[in-house]
C-alpha cells in the first residue's frame, strides 16, 4: 500500500554529491528505486542556474530541480571560496522553492564549523573535552602548554584533516612556530585547541536518521590521531550504549543525518567530539547485518 502511494505521487528524490560513483550515492539510488522513487544524481558543478524578473531555473541537463521533493546532500565538497558560496546559494534557493533539503542548509553550515558545532554541543549539556576557540596565538600557546598532551584542530574541514596531536618537546619548545604553521596551512587564521582524551585505543560513530541511532561500530588504529576509516581505521563491533549521547547530539545541531563521534576515557566515561553533516557508513556497514542505504530510503520515503 505505502510503495502504491508513493509511485501514485512520482516522488522525486535527488542526491547531492560531487562523486556521482561513491557507494553512498550508488548505494542510495538503488534502495530509493526499489522503493518506486525516480532518482536523481545532482552533481554540484553540472548545474545552472538562471532568473530574471519573477523567474529562478535550476536544471542539470534537461532536469528541473525544482520538482524534485526531496535532495540528500551526501557531500557539500568545495574547497574553493566561490564554489562553497554557490553551492550553498543553490541548496538555499531550492529550499526556497519548496524542495525538501536534508541535512537543511543552516544545519549543514552549522556543522561544517567545529567551533559553532561545539557550542552547540556545550549548550545541550553534552560531555565535551576543555576547548578552546581563539585567534590569539599567545592565548593557543598558553593553553598547550598548560594542557599537554592536547589537540589542535581546524575551525573548518572533514576527514580527520589537519586534526593533530601536540605532545612532543619539540612541538612545545617551538610552539609559536608550530600554530603559525597550522594556521596558514588548516586554520585560516583561528585556532581550536581540545583536551587530548586517554582511551582505550577506539572511538565510536553513531549514525543518526531522524531522532533515532540507526547503527554504530567502534574505530580502532588509523593513522595518527584519527581514526576516520579512509585514514585507516578498522571497523569493529560497537557493545557500548551510545544511544542518549547520539541523538542529543544530533538534535543540538538539528541534523537529521547525522555522524556522531564518541570516544570513551579510560575511566569509561563518554565524550562526544563533532557531529557530521555529511556521514559515509562504508566502515559501519561493514560491521551492520542490514543494508543502512536501505534503512535511510525507507525513513525518508515513509514520511
Amino acid at each position: 500500500m505505502e510503495l502504491d502511494i508513493l509511485m501514485e505521487r512520482h516522488f522525486e528524490v535527488g542526491l547531492f554529491s560531487s562523486d556521482p560513483y561513491s557507494p553512498r550515492v550508488q548505494g542510495l539510488g538503488s534502495a530509493f528505486q526499489s522503493l518506486g522513487a525516480d532518482v536523481t544524481i545532482v552533481i554540484p558543478w553540472k548545474v545552472a542556474r538562471s532568473g530574471s524578473t519573477h523567474m529562478h531555473r535550476i536544471v542539470t541537463g534537461n532536469k528541473d530541480l525544482t520538482n524534485l521533493d526531496l535532495l540528500l546532500v551526501l557531500d557539500l565538497g568545495a574547497t574553493e571560496i566561490g564554489a562553497f558560496f554557490n553551492r550553498v546559494g543553490l541548496l538555499s534557493a531550492l529550499a526556497e522553492l519548496g524542495v525538501e533539503i536534508v541535512n537543511s542548509v543552516s544545519s549543514i553550515l552549522l556543522m561544517r564549523n567545529k567551533a559553532e558545532t561545539m557550542r552547540k554541543l556545550v549548550s545541550a549539556g553534552l560531555p565535551i573535552p576543555e576547548t578552546l576557540i581563539t585567534e590569539s596565538i599567545e592565548d593557543a600557546a598558553e593553553f598547550v602548554k598548560s594542557h599537554v598532551p592536547c589537540v589542535l584542530k581546524p575551525i573548518t574541514g572533514f576527514g580527520g584533516q589537519g586534526v593533530q596531536l601536540i605532545e612532543r618537546e619539540f612541538d612545545l619548545v617551538n610552539i609559536y612556530d608550530y600554530l603559525k604553521f597550522h594556521s596558514q596551512t588548516f586554520g585560516k587564521g583561528a585556532f581550536l585547541l581540545q583536551e587530548f582524551i586517554r582511551n582505550p585505543g577506539y572511538d565510536i560513530r553513531a549514525l543518526v536518521v531522524e531522532g533515532n541511532v540507526i547503527a554504530t561500530m567502534q574505530r580502532a588504529g588509523g593513522d595518527g590521531i584519527t581514526r576516520n576509516i579512509h585514514a585507516g581505521g578498522v571497523p569493529r563491533p560497537n557493545d557500548r550504549d551510545v544511544t542518549k549521547l547520539a541523538t542529543r547530539a544530533a538534535k543540538s545541531v538539528r541534523g537529521r543525518l547525522v555522524g556522531v563521534d564518541i570516544i570513551p576515557d579510560l575511566s569509561g566515561q563518554l565524550w562526544v567530539l563533532e557531529a557530521n553533516a555529511t556521514p559515509g557508513w562504508s566502515g559501519l556497514q561493514q560491521v551492520t547485518d542490514f543494508d543502512i542505504s536501505t534503512r535511510i530510503a525507507q525513513v525518508f520515503c515513509h514520511e
